[in-house]
């Protein structure tokens, strides 16, 4: 009995149309690209149910001839390649011929066209893959094309598709990202007769950008650029006020492509470590121009994904050149709001010390001996305190979006107390200090501050730390194999000035510990160390010593910091606030919690029916 059958052309068309069509999304996607690679500068997209009843794609390009009108449907009918040698080098979208045959095998087509220099167009009707009509009409230049109930004959792949609510999102971020990647072209997004987006032709990104998003999301951006031999990186990212939940308002394209690459996604997070909280993603639009012989597009049925001839390279110009530039927009942004004068400058290295000497804590009275000073002369940078803005969402995968004006509030560091730019109201909670501005009332967690204070400064002098050694040594019970994990990296923690020695077979004894870490109980530290260890052992050497380093220092920073509910000095407020004002990064702590917050006076008022 014969079991191998062949499928009809029909049932075959059906099948791969699975492949190149997923959702209305992958629809758009084919006939937008299309239209790009027919050179219109305009056009427009018109969807019913968020493309399930309707898709309709108009464009101003080409066109075509009635011949090609019929052709373009058939499998593996392509203008744009001749052989497959011709894939090494391919400057248009599309190639493989199947789009539009597998799309009219699914759905109700109707496509009318017109070449520049015909006097009359054609009209193409197809009902899942055959032609039904063809008649002479007339017609603008270029094409217009209608999908209609897509999978109305294939209801197993029907059901698959999600809420119109999800299968509109996925429009929107294809859009978005056409819209940005040619701003040289005017489109349009229709979503059931309403006009959502238009979006006419703009010079620059951030002009583009406020068309999509909005003008305080724009200003929030960093311009970058790079090259290196034949690859170029340029493009924006935000900076550390805007903060998303997700990873949607991440777009990467290579050679004017956008897709989507999950190792470039993690390299561009990696770059934001201490600005940005965990679980929280920035905003970015990053360009990639390479050689297409170093990149194969070939590899996805939907060209959404990219293979790269070199990946760690383009990943390393990312991570580099993102995190070169957030550090530079810190910088720059601190000479721009901050002006101090030459005089008050001098003023403030000759009186101004970074030490802590809080006498009624043993904790603070312990930093003289572990430092005569924060940092070195040679290190201060400009003073200035900066208290962190409430962060503003306008994340459209969020239905409550937190508008809110942004505002930055330096606080002069320099003495005496009457040259501070703030007036101390005192500690709430025991945990933040308030401080009254003229913009408003800024609010300190002083764990988070202190904690990024602690965090400089191992950073920097890890190896030169002060111990002191315990009279009675504290001993760490563990399992066999968690003996055996932490053993190789005793000499790690010895540089950080923890002596530990193996006691037994299951024991650790600690013998010293930095002065700052005296009453601090290490065990935890030692279990977490262990954990980050076996977590992260898959990575390269060099990049897992790093991870490790950072991830002891923030640990440590966060033990020697004042806690939450510990009651501080106005003298010991006023140092953690001129100390925090010398340190970099000091916008969040090393796990990414805010160090201060403003809320705005017109905030305020707004609250108490002063202003509307």
């Amino acid at each position: 009995m014969q079991k191998i059958k062949k499928l009809s052309d029909n049932e075959a068309r059906k099948i791969a149309a699975g492949e190149v069509v997923e959702r209305p999304a992958n629809i758009v996607k084919e006939l937008i690209e299309n239209s790009i690679d027919a050179k219109a500068d305009i056009i427009s997209i018109y969807l019913e149910d968020a493309g399930k009843q309707l898709v309709r794609v108009v464009d101003n390009g080409c066109g075509m001839s009635a011949e090609d009108a019929k052709l373009c449907f058939e499998h593996h009918a392509t203008s744009k390649i001749g052989s497959v040698d011709d894939l090494a080098n391919l400057n248009t979208f599309g190639f493989r011929g199947e789009a539009l045959s597998s799309i009219s095998a699914i759905s109700k087509v109707i496509l009318i066209t017109k070449e520049i220099d015909s006097s009359s167009g054609v009209k193409i009707e197809l009902e899942f893959g055959d032609i039904i009509s063809t008649q002479e009409v007339n017609c603008l230049n270029g094409v217009d094309l209608t999908i209609q109930n897509i999978f109305s004959n294939v209801p197993a792949r029907l059901k698959f598709l999600k809420k119109s609510d999800t299968e509109w999102r996925q429009i929107v971020q294809l859009f978005q990202a056409f819209c940005i990647s040619y701003k040289n072209i005017h489109f349009k997004l229709y979503h059931d007769n309403n006009l959502v987006y238009n979006c006419p032709p703009t010079q620059d990104l951030e002009s583009r950008l406020m068309q999509l998003w909005d003008h305080n999301f724009a200003q929030n951006l960093i311009s970058f650029s790079i090259e290196e031999k034949n690859i170029s990186v340029f493009g924006l990212t935000s900076n550390h006020q805007v903060e998303r939940y997700n990873r949607n308002q991440i777009f990467l394209f290579v050679n004017g492509r956008w897709i989507k690459n999950q190792n470039l996604s993690k390299t561009l997070v990696k770059s934001y470590l201490n600005i940005l909280q965990p679980g929280k993603f920035p905003a970015a639009f990053i360009f990639i121009n390479l050689p297409n012989s170093e990149v194969d597009i070939n590899i996805h049925p939907r060209k959404e994904e990219v293979q790269f001839l070199y990946p760690k390279k383009i990943e390393n110009i990312i991570y580099d050149t993102v995190k070169d530039s957030l550090q530079k927009n810190l910088s720059k942004q601190i000479k721009r709001d901050v002006e101090i004068s030459t005089q008050q400058l001098n003023s403030f290295k000759a009186a101004s010390t970074t030490t802590f000497d809080f006498e009624r804590t043993p904790f603070f009275e312990s930093m003289d001996d572990l430092f005569s000073s924060t940092f070195d002369n040679t290190e201060k940078k400009e003073n200035h305190f900066f208290a962190a803005t409430l962060p503003t969402h306008n994340d459209l995968n969020h239905e409550m979006q937190i508008q809110q004006t942004q505002h930055t509030v330096f606080v002069n560091h320099i003495k005496p107390e009457n040259r501070r730019d703030y007036n101390l109201v005192g500690q709430f909670k025991k945990t933040y200090i308030l401080l009254e501005k003229e913009e408003g009332l800024v609010l300190v967690d002083q764990h988070a501050a202190h904690e990024r204070i602690m965090y400089e400064i191992f950073s920097k002098k890890f190896k030169d730390v002060a111990t002191v050694r315990l009279i009675f040594p504290t001993s760490i019970s563990l399992s066999d194999k968690d003996m055996e994990t932490i053993l190789p990296y005793l000499e790690m923690l010895h540089n950080y000035g923890i002596e530990i020695e193996q006691f037994g077979k299951n024991q650790l004894i600690i013998k010293s510990v930095p002065v700052y870490l005296k009453d601090v109980q290490l065990n935890d530290l030692v279990n977490q160390l262990i954990g980050w260890i076996e977590e992260n052992s898959i990575l390269e050497k060099n990049e897992f010593l790093k991870i490790i380093n950072e991830k002891l220092q923030a640990q440590m920073a966060c033990k020697a910091a004042v806690k939450a509910g510990d009651t501080l000095s106005e003298e010991q407020i006023y140092k953690l606030l001129d100390d925090l004002s010398n340190t970099e990064n000091r916008f969040c702590c090393p796990h990414g919690r805010p160090t201060s917050w403003l809320i705005g006076i017109n905030e305020i008022e707004k609250k108490f029916k002063r202003k509307n």
